[in-house]
């Protein structure tokens, strides 16, 4: 199953979006998704940051960190935070 999120669903700062699962109508992070732009209405799809501190140990359940998969292009960062 495809989740998709509108970037307006997303508080954004210096190419850093951050939201609560609550916000996204979610019960956790997924292992993947898509953010669609309300402005341009481009697609990128975000995939779990391996390389965020705290990974490894599942960021404890407080927050997922996400990062764009686009190797060319500048890397965007969103965080989702368990409320």
């Amino acid at each position: 199953m495809k989740i998709v999120f509108k970037s307006d669903q997303f508080t954004w700062k210096n190419g850093r979006g951050i939201a609560e699962c609550s916000d996204l109508e979610i019960n956790r992070g997924p292992s993947q998704f898509e953010i669609v732009s309300t402005r341009t209405g481009e697609v990128k799809t975000f995939e779990f940051d391996k390389n965020s501190p705290g990974y490894e140990d599942g960021w404890d359940g407080e927050y997922w960190s996400y990062t764009s998969n686009e190797l060319d292009e500048r890397v965007i960062k969103v965080t989702i935070l368990n409320d």
